[in-house]
């Protein structure tokens, strides 16, 4: 019986051909790529170069955009210039690895090696981790007296169907943006919510086609849904927390990792073993929201991520794209 080996899987010779399954992977399990929420950004990617090995944040300057009141036309005065305001965004950057690995026991009782199996499926698992820093820090960002507070919609308190959500509290949610309320484009949700305005209210609701999932909600009142049971949902209270987002209000970018992918075996644990590890550096970054805090470590842990007193808002309150809905599921 012919067995992958595990260098044909992680060689350097194979990376080349290995990496754009990786990406495609990946992309394929970010449920913030595919609609559309989150996006790469070839600024920051050359940013995250130039941070190399040893950076720890992405700056990301910005320009205000043009304020203040015209001026009456006269041929006896000088015109007054405005200055253009400037400002800096900050990003951090996660650091992160994982290794998993298989014993020759394991493999000689199973009569088959899943090294290439776990190899394809990395992109996968990193898609899901960004996933859910992308959660954490929106956890952070919105907590109560965070950065992102001016921009939570909270009815789970009110008394009856004031609470519950529908195609109303959506609405009065995107007036967190005033004017700019069309910039939201997307909504993330917990399963459960998603099931709840299935039964709920049908009529403003469009269905997925392919058969794979029938059944599953595409878009509610012309929103793209996301689905992640990452996000909250309190089966007891229940009250559900969701955000509605523009187009690329989350960037999500890779960084430099000097070893992205490593194989290696040692023959005497546990009777011998292989095992491949897998590095990822990047950034998951509400874009207007300004990492300020020190990770403990050299990166940043989730609940770093999830604490409010790390962020700092940058971007004026209607240019940050993220509104959070906290609300009741009946």
């Amino acid at each position: 019986m012919a067995i992958t080996k595990l260098s044909d899987v992680v060689s350097a010779a194979s990376m080349a051909a290995f990496t754009p399954f990786f990406n495609k992977a990946y992309h394929d399990n970010s449920v913030f790529l595919r609609s559309g929420i989150a996006a790469t950004d070839p600024a920051i990617a050359a940013r995250c170069a130039q941070a190399g090995f040893g950076g720890k944040t992405v700056n990301m300057p910005f320009w205000g955009d043009l304020t203040g009141d015209d001026n009456v036309s006269s041929d006896t005065g000088d015109i007054e210039i405005s200055k253009i305001a400037a400002g800096q965004d900050v990003a951090v950057i996660t650091r992160r690895d994982k290794a998993f690995g298989i014993t020759d026991l394991a493999v000689d009782l199973a009569g088959d090696d899943p090294m290439a199996w776990i190899a394809s499926r990395l992109g996968a698992y990193w898609a899901r981790r960004d996933n859910v820093k992308i959660i954490q820090t929106l956890k952070g960002i919105f907590a109560s007296g965070g950065a992102g507070a001016n921009l939570v919609y909270d009815i789970s308190s009110e008394a009856g169907s004031a609470a519950i959500l529908d195609k109303d509290t959506l609405i009065w949610a995107e007036q967190k943006l005033g004017d700019k309320k069309a910039n939201l484009t997307a909504v993330a949700m917990n399963s459960a919510a998603e099931a709840f305005l299935r039964t709920f209210d049908v009529g403003a609701t469009a269905y997925r086609p392919s058969d794979a999932t029938k059944g599953v909600l595409a878009t509610y009142d012309g929103k793209a849904i996301v689905m992640d049971d990452n996000l909250g949902y309190d089966p007891t209270s229940k009250v559900a927390e969701l955000y509605l987002f523009g187009a690329g209000a989350v960037a999500l970018n890779e960084c430099p990792s000097k070893n992205p992918f490593e194989a290696g075996r040692d023959p005497l644990k546990n009777g011998g073993e292989d095992y491949v590890v897998s590095r990822h550096a990047g950034i998951a970054h509400v874009r207007g929201m300004k990492w300020v805090g020190t990770p403990v470590g050299a990166s940043p842990t989730n609940a770093e991520l999830a604490n409010s007193a790390n962020w700092s808002k940058v971007y004026d309150d209607k240019d940050i794209r993220v509104v959070k809905l906290i609300c009741k599921l009946g």
